[in-house]
């Protein structure tokens, strides 16, 4: 088991948040977003296996919960493929936050694209919380053997909730596209961008874990006032794929990951 507990929460029922591919150094800025309420396990590789029981009975053993009131599933990277892996298990959540990890393959198969379209219909209705973050990241579309090309973020976001996503904006002023509870947040970068890619663990996850995630898990609707910044609009267009700017960490997500 590849699981470790960030914080035991408060009370016999509490929230539960499982986060992937969050590392020790990000514990403190986790704990920050959510407070002390929720318990908070996390999973630093992302390889972990483990079911959604398997995920309950870890927090019960190690954090001494006895019910979880409500629960987020959150993945940065390739450990939003740990949440895609879950929900398409059967895993039923209250909140996700997915950052920079929305992932396939390239081309995206159909299945890759309706389980994230699903779940932004689901948002749309108010059923649960979707928030999504992408960078533009587009050479993960070009690259060539050894290496195997792969879907980027922003294409697979595009295909999943319609959004147009012309255009990012930078780390304190993204890009933003809603519709009901559904959230993308668009943060320009390079189209090889290490940098960008680590400032969406850093820097963006815990902003929209605070802002978005954590009144949602404590007290539901209503979610906090952002104005939308694109319009959530839908768009057939097969225009490219957007100002390409990227990161050369995902090549190793190209080896690693299996969309």
């Amino acid at each position: 088991m590849t699981l470790r507990l960030v914080q035991s929460g408060l009370g016999p029922s509490r929230p539960l948040v499982a986060t992937f591919l969050s590392w020790a150094g990000m514990d403190a800025k986790i704990r920050a977003a959510f407070g002390p309420a929720p318990c908070i396990i996390a999973d630093d590789s992302a390889k972990g296996t483990e079911t959604l029981a398997e995920l309950l009975e870890f927090a019960h053993q190690a954090g001494g919960v006895a019910q979880a009131s409500r629960l987020a599933l959150v993945g940065y990277s390739a450990g939003c493929q740990r949440v895609r892996k879950l929900r398409m298990d059967g895993a039923k959540a209250d909140a996700y936050l997915l950052s920079d990890g929305t992932h396939a393959s390239w081309p995206p198969q159909e299945w890759q694209i309706a389980w994230l379209r699903e779940l932004a219909d689901e948002a749309r209705h108010g059923k649960v919380l979707v928030v999504a973050s992408h960078t533009w990241q587009t050479y993960t579309e070009e690259l060539t053997p050894p290496l195997t090309p792969f879907a980027s973020t922003v294409t697979v976001l595009r295909m999943a909730t319609g959004f147009p996503l012309k255009q990012g904006g930078p780390p304190e002023a993204p890009i933003v596209s809603r519709d009901g509870q559904l959230w993308v947040y668009s943060y320009a970068s390079a189209k090889s961008d290490a940098k960008a890619h680590s400032s969406q663990a850093m820097f963006a996850q815990p902003k929209l874990a605070a802002q978005h995630v954590a009144p949602w898990l404590l007290s539901g609707p209503p979610a906090p006032d952002v104005k939308p910044t694109a319009k959530a609009t839908s768009s057939s267009s097969s225009d490219g794929i957007g100002p390409g700017l990227v990161l050369g960490g995902l090549m190793m997500l190209a080896r690693r990951l299996a969309l």
